[in-house]
């Protein structure tokens, strides 16, 4: 009785302890990571805001200036027709005045000594009163003077290099065009990088998600051939890291995915194909849209020689997914699955797969609802939790 020792029976302890850490580890981690792009993308949302603020402004004052010119044009083009209906009226007004001399100095001889000087010296009196009835007073000519100089002086202030009287928004607001350079994706990107799921990483600042594979999701249970469950998703991404680590990465950009990321096939080294490692070490899944490439052959190699993913029993995330929206199905109200919740005051809603989905909870007297697909939850003005 006192040799007897408690027995741990085949239970292995320090591996559970171990695992149990790894997976706190690695869920903390994650949820760091999340919390870091949350708030990245608050930042280029204030970022995107401040760009159109600015838009705005330049618009505005564009118009503005656009509306003045507009008035000095009509002011403007009212004195020349002033001024010009000024010189008619001097003209004809001289006109007659050279018209009676003449008559009077051609008229026969036989009247020379009797001509009319009269008719001169009435359209001379005439004159002051002309010129009192004429329109266009000293002050009008020196304000059209002002203005046209001032159209003089600072008309090629207006003008732009090329020779157009308007103002560039684009040389307005450079960090506009910057920013519109860094989202093209015709352009290759190249630069260090990180790993933040098995298949997404950051590279030069820009979140490229690799074409051609896919990596267990965050949630996605995976087994040894002991039949131990393991997180293969944080191995993944362990994997990815590895690869990239103190290497330049760079990448052909060939689309967009659903979630804004670029989707791109990137080599380190100038030479190793990043996606064909992680197929090859059994890191991650080969996509449907590869199985005709040499992706398909690598996934096959690792899966015969039982490494990584292929070494027990495991889905792939898709079917996963599927499975696990069904099972949400059958316990949600009118089987609709998705939870949508609201947090300090934000709308936010939980896929079944998403690692929050068993502790959130739908309370409908605070607005929270359940949707039964994610264009319902948006519509309604709920954003996705996640984006596993």
């Amino acid at each position: 009785m006192f040799g007897w020792r408690r027995r741990s029976e085949g239970f292995e302890w320090k591996e559970y302890v171990r695992t149990t850490i790894l997976v706190r580890r690695a869920d903390r981690q994650r949820r760091i990571e999340d919390a870091r792009l949350a708030a990245i993308g608050k930042v280029k949302d204030a970022a995107d805001a401040g760009v159109d603020a600015g838009r705005a402004g330049v618009s505005a004052a564009k118009a503005g200036i656009m509306r003045g010119l507009s008035f000095l044009g009509r002011v403007i083009a009212d004195f020349a027709v002033t001024i010009f209906w000024g010189v008619v009226r001097w003209g004809r007004f001289g006109w007659s005045i050279l018209k009676d001399a003449a008559a009077a100095l051609l008229a026969p001889i036989a009247n020379a000594l009797r001509v009319p000087a009269g008719a001169v010296s009435d359209k001379l009196r005439m004159m002051p009163d002309v010129a009192q009835k004429f329109p266009v007073k000293a002050h009008h000519l020196i304000t059209a003077g002002i203005v046209l100089a001032l159209i003089y002086v600072g008309g090629p202030m207006l003008r732009t290099a090329d020779g157009v009287g308007t103002i560039s928004v684009a040389d307005a607001m450079p960090e506009a065009n910057s920013e519109a350079h860094q989202v093209t994706i015709s352009n290759e990107i190249s630069g260090p990088a990180a790993a933040l799921t098995g298949d997404t990483m950051r590279v030069d600042g820009t979140l490229i998600r690799l074409a051609g594979i896919e990596a267990p999701a965050s949630e996605q249970p995976c087994y040894r051939a002991t039949g131990r469950r393991w997180n293969c998703a944080s191995a993944a991404r362990a994997g990815l890291n590895s690869i990239v680590r103190g290497r330049v990465v760079t990448c052909s950009p060939s689309g967009q995915a659903e979630d804004g990321r670029t989707v791109a096939n990137c080599v380190v080294d100038s030479s190793k194909d990043v996606a064909t490692e992680l197929v090859r070490n059994g890191f991650v899944f080969a996509t449907a849209s590869s199985f005709f490439s040499s992706l398909s052959g690598e996934e096959s190699s690792a899966r015969d020689a039982k490494r990584g993913i292929w070494q027990g029993e495991v889905q792939r995330p898709q079917e996963w997914r599927d499975q696990a929206w069904e099972a949400a199905k059958r316990e949600a109200p009118d089987g609709c699955p998705i939870k949508g919740v609201v947090r300090a005051s934000s709308k936010i809603y939980a896929l079944p797969w998403s690692g929050a989905y068993a502790k959130a909870r739908v309370r409908p007297e605070r607005g929270e609802r359940w949707f039964c697909s994610e264009d319902d939850a948006k519509a309604a003005g709920f954003a996705p939790l996640d984006k596993s």
